[in-house]
This record gives C-alpha cells, sequence and structure tokens, in this order.
C-alpha cells in the first residue's frame, strides 16, 4: 500500500491532535493489555517517581521489565513509539520484534543498528537523534520501507546506501532542528537511483558539492522541503515544473503550495 496523500503532505509520522488517543501510552509493563499499537515511555522517569510516589530503584526494575518482556515475546507489536531516551538495551531489545510494521525513536544513544536488520516487516521508521549512530548499512536491509527519516546523525555525511531501498517512498534526512545543529551530506546523487520517491526532505543540512540537481529527477516527486540556500534559491523555478510537486517548504521555512 502507497502513502495516503495526508501522509505526503504532513510526513508519515507527523503528530495530528486528534489522533493523540489512537495509541495508548504507558510507562510500567503492567499498563499493557495486549494492543498491538503502543506508546513506551519508560525512561526519563524522575517527574512520574515523584507524582506516583515511587522510588528511584523502580526505574531499573521497569526498563529491565520491558526490555524481558520485549525479547521474551517476539510477535507482541505491530507498533512501537518511544518519546524518551532509548538506553542501547531497550533498542537492543525492541529488535527482536519480528511483526513490528512501524516504529517511532525520539532519541537515543544508539551507535550501532545491526540489530535493526531483524526487523524484515518495518514499513514506517523514524530515528531520532542518532548523533552516535556509526552505519547507516543495516537500514538498508529493511526491503519493505516505505517512509523513513533519520536525525541528526553527525557522523554519517554518505547516503549512497538508502539508493538500495527500491520501496521507499518517504525519505526525510535532518540535522538537528530544535538546536539547531547541522549535519554535513556529500552528495544527493543516490536520489537518482530511487525515483519513486513521493517526498523528499533534508532540513539543518549542509550539502557539501552543493549540487541539487538530483531532486530534478524525481518526476514521482509531490512533496520536498529543503532549506532556501543560496543555489536552492537559484532553482527554485526548477523544482516548482517537477511534474507531481504539489507541496514543500520554502526558504522563510513557511509551508507554501508550489503550484499557486
Amino acid at each position: 500500500m502507497s502513502l495516503t496523500e495526508k501522509q505526503i503532505k504532513y510526513g508519515f509520522n507527523y503528530y495530528f491532535a486528534e489522533e493523540a488517543n489512537r495509541v495508548k501510552s504507558v510507562v510500567e509493563l503492567n499498563e499493557f493489555n495486549g494492543e498491538r499499537k503502543l506508546s513506551v515511555n519508560c525512561t526519563q522517569l524522575d517527574y512520574w517517581i515523584q507524582k506516583n510516589g515511587k522510588k528511584d530503584k523502580d526505574k531499573k526494575r521497569i526498563l529491565l521489565e520491558w526490555c524481558n518482556f520485549l525479547k521474551e515475546n517476539p510477535n507482541a507489536f505491530d507498533e512501537l513509539y518511544f518519546g524518551a531516551r532509548m538506553p542501547k538495551e531497550l533498542f537492543e531489545a525492541v529488535c527482536h520484534q519480528k511483526q513490528l510494521k512501524r516504529l517511532e525513536i525520539k532519541w537515543g544513544v544508539y551507535d550501532d543498528l545491526e540489530s535493526i536488520a531483524k526487523l524484515t516487516e518495518m514499513e514506517f521508521l523514524h530515528i531520532g537523534s542518532g548523533s552516535a549512530v556509526q552505519s547507516i548499512e543495516p537500514l538498508t536491509q529493511l526491503k519493505n520501507l516505505k517512509g523513513l527519516q533519520v536525525e541528526n546523525f553527525q557522523k554519517i555525511s554518505n547516503y549512497e546506501s538508502f539508493s538500495k531501498l527500491k520501496s521507499l517512498e518517504s525519505l526525510f534526512i535532518d540535522g538537528d532542528r530544535t538546536s539547531p545543529k547541522n549535519i554535513r551530506i556529500e552528495s544527493i546523487d543516490f536520489l537518482r537511483k530511487i525515483p519513486q520517491l513521493k517526498c523528499y526532505r533534508m532540513l539543518a543540512t549542509i550539502l557539501v558539492n552543493k549540487d541539487y540537481s538530483p531532486i530534478l529527477e524525481l518526476n514521482n516527486l509531490e512533496y520536498l522541503a529543503i532549506r532556501g540556500r543560496r543555489e536552492v534559491k537559484k532553482m527554485y523555478e526548477d523544482f516548482a515544473k517537477l511534474p507531481k510537486l504539489k507541496w514543500g517548504w520554502g526558504w522563510r521555512e513557511k509551508e507554501i503550495n508550489l503550484k499557486s
């Protein structure tokens, strides 16, 4: 199944207030009642500990219970969302979930993504703030990926491997947009090898070779968001001529309809 128009226009992981209750949010494992989709927030619990009269030692217990459950029940979930810091042991545990089709991680301390290659059913993946990530090669094993967002991969400058993802329709490569802190990308020539892309975004980034022309070969592109640098502004009219392009973000960081 392809991306919906809503996913194309706003991003596959855009937060809509009216959908806030779509996924149950929990802290402890005993709050889980067999849901196939779940938001798990089992770290950064100082406020929760104080509010609920728990003890500091409960932090370790809660994390350990989730790690053990995820490893021992590999068919438990279709979708998982993590809105707090993800330590390495939790990341490794999540990668035991064989049926997982969607995984969203706000941020974590993972440096090695090798285990994620086991999630062969994955369709939508968001890896937030991975400043320690050493290699993106494991991601290329996820042949069913339709949507991929990676953020703040400070140690990665070559994204050529992403050209292996032949089912990919949405690709976001961002730095840390909140700091802001840029990442450096050597080239986007790899885009020529994934012409099926419908969405492409690269914000808080520095394109080293300053060549944005590969975007002009994305004839299926409907959404484009790139920082309005000098080279981009010179090509704006060319981007607007892409046959299917409908939405994007201009250099004033304000959503614009490219066909208006």
